[in-house]
């Protein structure tokens, strides 16, 4: 991953984390540590899609989040946390594309209803 995209992926945790606040729990780039708290929000950053729309351009990125919440044996509760969270990164001012229910495997602990975030691509300032 370029500089520049690594950069990115840091700039949208951070902004991720500050839209969330204490209703996230972990926002990784890292599967492994994508396991929600009771109450709260893990948020799981995908590689990006890249994309170069004409010869010479720097690379568009389309981000994707999947948000989790509960554990296998309390998904009832998992909706709430996860549609708030939704609402404040919306609030935000992340530029959301969709929001979309699946399915997030848990290596070796099962799965966890949680919905994916497609982001438009980012206007990051270059330094």
């Amino acid at each position: 991953m370029s500089d520049r995209i690594a950069t990115e992926r840091q700039e949208l945790a951070g902004m991720v984390e500050a839209a969330l606040g204490e209703l996230g729990s972990f926002v990784t780039g890292d599967v492994a540590k994508a396991r929600p708290l009771p109450g709260m929000v893990a948020v799981f950053i995908e590689p990006p899609d890249i994309d170069y729309p004409m010869w010479g351009d720097k690379p568009e990125c389309t981000w994707r989040l999947d948000l989790l919440a509960g554990t296998p044996a309390t998904q009832a509760g998992a909706f709430d946390p996860i549609t708030k969270a939704i609402g404040l990164l919306a609030e935000a001012g992340l530029n959301i594309a969709t929001a979309r229910p699946v399915t997030f495997s848990l290596a070796g602990a099962g799965t966890l209803a949680s919905y994916q975030i497609t982001l438009n691509p980012l206007d990051m300032q270059e330094e």
